[in-house]
């Protein structure tokens, strides 16, 4: 906690406040979800209301599940590699929950009831809906927690803000299995009249004031004057200078940049901002960072954006028409030049914006994640990806079976619970004629295939990646995996979660003729038994993740067993209930 932040006399004890705790009442936004829109299963709105399952610790329907979990995401081709390694996070956020509560307080606890695999929250923030600053009110790094259910309360900076919002970010990658949430409660004081709300929101600008960081925005304001022309760099040549920054952040660019006028030029130099990328600036983000940057990436190459739409869109999200133009501009600018761009979880991007991406014609990686607000894509004029996610979006069967037609070399599409996709047999097909070099695919949950359709992924034969998770939860299989078996020798990664019809029988082709397995997901197959799971630990040299919780067959003693004898490999065994 900064001196700054001691010297603030909490609110409470200068006006008589009213004490309140309450529960979550709307889910505002979220960057991971693991149910489909018609199920309330694992949902985010089940952290709405108070808790259902808290104090019990397990897997339970009932609750928010946050669909990633460990390093396995992390080592799918189809991962994201950072655009930027200097700008990391060192909590390394990866998913994030925005929750609205009823009434406006000045925040003093909150109690996140976690039911299941806890430990993965690294910050918290606070917001009243109707202003665009969001105020970090703890962060931290993940932890290591027993089995069992927790009631987490960090410690939150004693602010005198008032909040409506508070987000929620979470740090998956030390847990062995699923994160789950039960509810949220946020306890605080509140005004108890329109004056003393009036007082609390002056008194917040001044204090807002006094804890704000210097922003990349905030270059263009603020020159410090070099009051000593002699520094350490006097000697160095330009050239030495620009290799030393471009090690550097743009945060610590931005400083550099305020040292002397030397530095300040240096640092406007668009070598350094050919890569960018925002999202752990997302709170900072705003139109005017948006075009102090449009001046400097003349040749950007990657772009990421992911996140960074919380403080432009007010609480119904009506885009902020300068930001958004500000967006559109530097689109259009570097359509020549953009190479790489990901817009994960922005919901500005819409039928106009898509236009604009479309015109950037050397683009070979485009991630769309959980972007909604379009309804027609035209991304079939782009001709070189490589790599393309539409991951929780509306993309419709034609629109994507042009994309496919469009892009010969793609080798990455990730297609999970795009819930609009009906004919996906048709888009299968599609991709073995077109798509020769498909390395991943990913459609969990899209639940219009067919066997024949999933038969025809034999014709890939330079696939490693398949998840199929959901895909065919109450049809027969037929001799699909068998055809996958045949014809995709290099599959390193599974996922068969709720192939219900599958049997020992017809899994034993995948086990005895891809040897290059390192992934196998058997979620919810209650037809497979120990014979088939011991076959697979036995034969498939490669093997490090055998998940086979839900598989009703199978003994908890049998699994047990299977970890002292391959310690190398993670077998999962979720349960539905622990007391």
């Amino acid at each position: 906690m900064s001196s700054r932040e001691t010297n603030i006399i909490p609110i409470e004890e200068v006006f008589k406040m009213r004490y309140l705790e309450q529960y979550v009442q709307t889910v505002v936004n979220y960057s991971s979800r693991y149910n489909n829109q018609c199920s309330y299963s694992y949902a985010p709105i089940n952290l709405v209301g108070k808790y259902v399952k808290y104090p019990c610790y397990g897997d339970f329907p009932e609750t928010y599940f946050l669909r990633s979990y460990g390093k396995w995401w992390k080592t799918s081709k189809a991962s994201q590699k950072e655009y930027r390694p200097q700008d990391f996070d060192l909590l390394a956020a990866e998913d994030y929950v925005t929750l609205e509560f009823g009434s406006v307080v000045i925040p003093r606890e909150i109690f996140i009831y976690e039911v299941y695999n806890p430990g993965a929250i690294v910050r918290i923030w606070g917001r009243l809906k109707t202003t665009p600053n969001w105020v970090l009110l703890w962060e931290g790094f993940p932890q290591k927690c027993a089995p069992r259910s927790r009631k987490f309360s960090p410690p939150l900076r004693k602010l005198n803000v008032l909040i409506n919002l508070v987000r929620i970010e979470f740090n998956q990658n030390h847990l062995e299995y699923h994160t789950a949430l039960d509810a949220v409660l946020l306890c605080g004081y509140q005004p108890e009249s329109q004056f003393q709300y009036e007082i609390i929101k002056f008194t917040e600008v001044n204090i807002l004031k006094a804890l704000s960081t210097i922003t990349v925005s905030d270059v263009e304001n603020e020159r410090k004057r070099d009051k000593d022309p002699i520094d350490n760099f006097s000697m160095l040549p330009n050239e030495i200078i620009l290799k030393i920054l471009e090690y550097l952040d743009l945060k610590s660019l931005s400083r550099c940049a305020q040292v002397n006028t030397r530095l300040n030029k240096l640092c406007q130099n668009q070598a350094l901002y050919q890569n960018i990328s925002l999202k752990i600036y997302w709170y900072l983000v705003d139109s005017k960072a948006l075009e102090f940057f449009k001046k400097k990436i003349g040749n950007i190459k990657k772009l990421d954006l992911s996140w960074c739409n919380e403080t432009q869109l007010s609480f119904n999200r009506r885009l902020h028409f300068d930001y958004y133009s500000k967006l559109q501009s530097i689109l259009e600018s570097s359509s020549q030049t953009i190479t790489h761009l990901c817009l994960n979880n922005n919901y500005f991007v819409d039928d106009e914006l898509l236009h604009r991406i479309a015109a950037c014609t050397e683009l070979k990686d485009l991630r769309l994640h959980h972007t909604f607000n379009w309804i027609r894509s035209p991304l079939d004029k782009l001709g070189h990806l490589v790599t393309l996610d539409l991951s929780l979006t509306n993309i419709i069967d034609q629109d994507l079976i042009q994309i496919l037609i469009s892009n010969p070399h793609l080798e990455h599409l990730v297609l999970d619970l795009c819930e609009k996709l009906v004919l996906i047999d048709s888009i299968v097909e599609t991709v073995t004629l077109c798509n020769k070099k498909l390395k991943t695919w990913s459609s969990w949950k899209a639940y219009s295939f067919t066997s024949a359709g999933i038969r025809k992924f034999g014709s890939c034969e330079n696939l490693e990646e398949l998840d199929l998770g959901w895909c065919l939860m109450c049809r027969d299989p037929g001799d699909c995996l068998a055809a996958i078996a045949n014809g995709c020798k290099k599959l390193r990664r599974l996922i068969l979660s709720e192939w219900r019809g599958v049997t020992d029988q017809l899994l034993m082709p995948i086990i005895h003729s891809c040897k290059e397995l390192t992934q196998i997901d058997l979620i919810g197959i209650k037809g497979i038994t120990a014979e088939s799971c011991e076959k697979a630990l036995f034969l498939l040299p490669k093997l490090r993740l055998l998940d086979v919780s839900f598989c009703d067959s199978l003994r908890q003693h049998e699994v047990e067993i299977w970890r002292e004898q391959y310690p190398h490999i993670t077998i999962q065994r979720s349960h539905s209930d622990y007391s």
